[in-house]
Formats: structure tokens, sequence, C-alpha cells
């Protein structure tokens, strides 16, 4: 293998890591939120996938099923409407007999937009899916384990803290996250622990109908690892932080990027979008 390959996907957590536990994965029907839910389902837990539609889901849950023998759910939930949170909650109660133990915020969605071209509609799309609709989960089911047992949330979010051309929307709700992921780290420390993963360049079919392939495949060669991520490699991230390998680990970002967060372009468009000159070309003064 070299460093341009994606590793073979294999099994690396013991079966019963996470025996006796219920985890609810948003976005459990597709991309990385399919893998992470297979992640949690192989260390032992059961499993409440959740989305806005149902095929997915129940393909997704069907497949787990027969490859784990564990017990898969499902339920259609939009995020971004607080009632169907609440619904999902009494939802999960109703069907596993108690609170949830572990909760994976992975849905969300963004697309690659100049900032100066964004329309408030794209805009607030955006904000409300990836950083009010994790709101929504986690005060929700978050106040359940503060009420039962306590437990753990893993909030999905990207690489922040270098700023991020092209998703300006993505940005502002992912950075968000993590604030309020380390916010939430303190005030509920004695019951719940939360965690961030957030992930590079990760290839998905959200990431490919995004578009976002012609555009970041120069950009991911200057990484420190310079290819494309897995999803399943994503989800070794977020079952770890879930399960009680990571019992001392809260308010964290994990960073599962390639080294992208410390080195190479972050961006999600190249520079001609912002009507810049290419990397390594100055700029000419016309007026010169």
């Amino acid at each position: 293998m070299t460093n341009l390959e994606s590793p073979p996907l294999r099994r690396v957590f013991a079966p019963d890591l996470m025996a006796g536990q219920v985890a609810l994965v948003t976005g459990g029907g597709t991309g990385i939120g399919r893998a992470v839910a297979i992640g949690l389902a192989e260390a032992g837990a059961d499993l409440l996938l959740a989305a806005r539609r149902i095929e997915p889901l129940e393909q997704s849950a069907a497949e787990i099923r027969k490859a784990t023998g564990r017990r898969v759910e499902v339920a259609v939930c939009n995020i971004r409407e607080r009632e169907q949170v609440e619904s999902l909650a009494a939802t999960a109660i109703e069907r596993f007999g108690g609170p949830i133990d572990v909760l994976v915020n992975n849905a969300g969605g963004q697309f690659p937009t100049p900032a100066r071209s964004m329309k408030p509609k794209g805009w607030n799309a955006v904000i409300d899916l990836n950083l009010t609709g994790t709101w929504n989960m986690t005060q929700v089911f978050g106040n359940q384990m503060l009420d039962g047992r306590g437990g753990s949330i893993v909030n999905v979010i990207a690489v922040i803290g270098r700023g991020f051309p092209g998703l300006a929307h993505t940005s502002a709700a992912r950075a968000a996250v993590a604030e309020l992921t380390r916010t939430l780290a303190f005030e509920w420390g004695t019951r719940i622990r939360i965690n961030c993963v957030a992930p590079g360049p990760v290839r998905t079919p959200a990431f490919d109908d995004a578009g976002y392939e012609i555009n970041a495949s120069p950009i991911v060669r200057r990484q420190p690892i310079p290819r494309f991520g897995t999803p399943h490699e994503v989800a070794y991230g977020v079952v770890f932080l879930a399960s009680p390998a990571a019992t001392f680990i809260t308010g964290e970002v994990l960073y599962v990027a390639g080294g992208q967060q410390i080195y190479g372009l972050n961006q999600a468009l190249l520079d001609d979008s912002f009507e810049r000159p290419p990397r390594g070309v100055a700029a000419v003064d016309d007026d010169a």
C-alpha cells in the first residue's frame, strides 16, 4: 500500500466494546453516518438510525442487521424541526426502554460557493442544519442523558481553525459546534462526555454530488497524507470517542483529515473562484 491508496476496510475494535449500549446516529443511512453505524454495531452497540429519508435508512439497517446481528431501528426526523427531534426522543425511549447511551450528530450538509455570491436562503439552510439541528439533538437527548445514566455525544464537524474558503456558511456553523462542545463539556461533564470528530476531504456520494472532486483533487495533494479519506476512517475516530476507550476525554476535536488541519490548502474552491491568482503566481499591478 502506498500513501496514495486508501487502507483496506477492517474491523479494529473488540466486538463487545459497546455491548449493552444504544447509539443514535443522525444521517445514518448514507456516507459517513452509515460507516459510523456499521462501526458501532461491529463494536456491539444496538442502533437507532435517523434521517429525513426512510429508504436509505431501511437499506442500511437491513445490511447492518445481517452483517452484525445487532438490533437496528430506524426513524424519520428532520433535525431542524424541534418538534420532530422531541418526537424522536420519545420514540427512542419507547423502542429501547430508556434513554440512549450514545448520540452521534452526523447529519449535515453544505455546498461550495464564494461568500460574495452566497444567498441568504443558502446561508440560513446550512446554519439551520449544521448548527441549529445539532443543538436541537444535543439539548433534547442531552437532557435525557442528564436525567438518566449519562452518556457520550460525538459531533461530526469539519476542519476548523484555518478558515474554509468556499464554505463560509459551514465554517461558521462547524466552528460554533466546536465551541458549543467545549462549553457543554464543562456544564455536563459530571454526566456526559462530548467531543468532535473533524473529517477532512472524504469521498462520499454527497461529496461527489456537491461537485467537490474537481476542486479538491489538486488541494488534497498538498496535505501531509495526499489522498482522500474514507468514511470508515472517520468512523474509527467516532467509535473511539463514543466508547469506554475514551472515558477521560471530553471537549476535544479529533481531526481525521490527513493532516489538513496543520498543512496544505483548506478550501473548497480553487483560487480563481475568488478572483485570486493561482498559488505561487504573484499578483500583477496593471498600473505599475
